[in-house]
């Protein structure tokens, strides 16, 4: 009688959630099905009610716009494990299709799992999704300087997570997560493919200026300004890509400078 009376207040625990899911209420909704399995771990409909919970939060939270279809299929972003991406939407499909789920929004949380997967398990897709994600993650603005110091650069360590690389055509410097070290990428000011290869660190400052002296093939090619509108009282901000105009230096090899991009 005992197991009895448990099960029955474990179904109106997920009944009550089943309510909270109809009116959109998905942390409540999450939080009955949580009490209905503490009840009775095997309540029939709480592993189906949580699933599509975890599938509809997680495609509420965009990031930079772009739906998280890893964070849908409870991965890591960007996982090149095709095998443990594969295993979560079986077991996810399995929960949410329409034919054994019938709590609400089952079809809707289903549908977020077959575009995922969609995207995921194909490769061009997949690697034009990364893509996105990479260059719609901007570089966090460095903490102010005391306006007392001057700070070179060139000798700031650069961040273990990322890396810089240039473009061989157009020279437009990116950076990209150390994760993309030595894969093909598509230049996005000349859209040729190339070879990311690290820089071992950005091009020194010129003295006196806000600019970074560059060179290609040992030979001066020009100044890149920083800022147009430079402020003092702040840092000299990285530049999310620098142009490396194409041209012929003077005889003498004097370097030219060149307005901001």
């Amino acid at each position: 009688m005992q197991d009895e009376s448990r099960r029955a207040e474990a179904e109106r625990l997920l009944g009550i959630a089943e309510d909270f899911l109809k009116n959109r209420d998905l942390n409540g909704s999450r939080d009955f099905a949580i009490l209905a399995q503490e009840i009775e771990p095997l309540v029939e409909g709480s592993d189906q009610v949580l699933a599509i919970v975890d599938v509809i939060s997680a495609a509420h939270k965009p990031h930079n716009g772009n739906i998280e279809w890893y964070t849908i299929l409870q991965v890591d972003r960007l996982c090149q494990d095709i095998d443990l991406i594969k295993k979560n939407y079986r077991r996810l499909a399995l929960f949410l299709h329409p034919d054994k789920n019938y709590f609400t929004l089952a079809d809707f949380a289903f549908k977020l799992v077959s575009d995922a997967w969609e995207v995921l398990s194909d490769p061009v897709k997949k690697d034009k999704y990364d893509y996105d994600l990479v260059t719609h993650s901007q570089p966090q603005v460095e903490k102010e300087e005391p306006k007392t110091e001057h700070k070179d650069k060139s000798l700031i360590p650069w961040e273990n997570s990322n890396i810089w690389t240039a473009c061989p055509y157009c020279y437009y410097m990116y950076e990209y997560p150390r994760v993309y070290e030595n894969c093909c990428l598509k230049c996005q000011n000349c859209e040729k493919s190339f070879h990311c290869v690290a820089l071992p660190s950005l091009p020194p400052l010129v003295p006196g200026k806000e600019a970074y002296y560059c060179t290609w093939g040992f030979f001066p090619m020009g100044f890149v300004f920083g800022t147009p509108n430079f402020n003092t009282k702040e840092p000299l901000k990285m530049l999310n890509s620098i142009e490396f105009p194409s041209w012929t230096p003077p005889p003498q090899g004097q370097p030219q400078p060149l307005s901001p991009p």
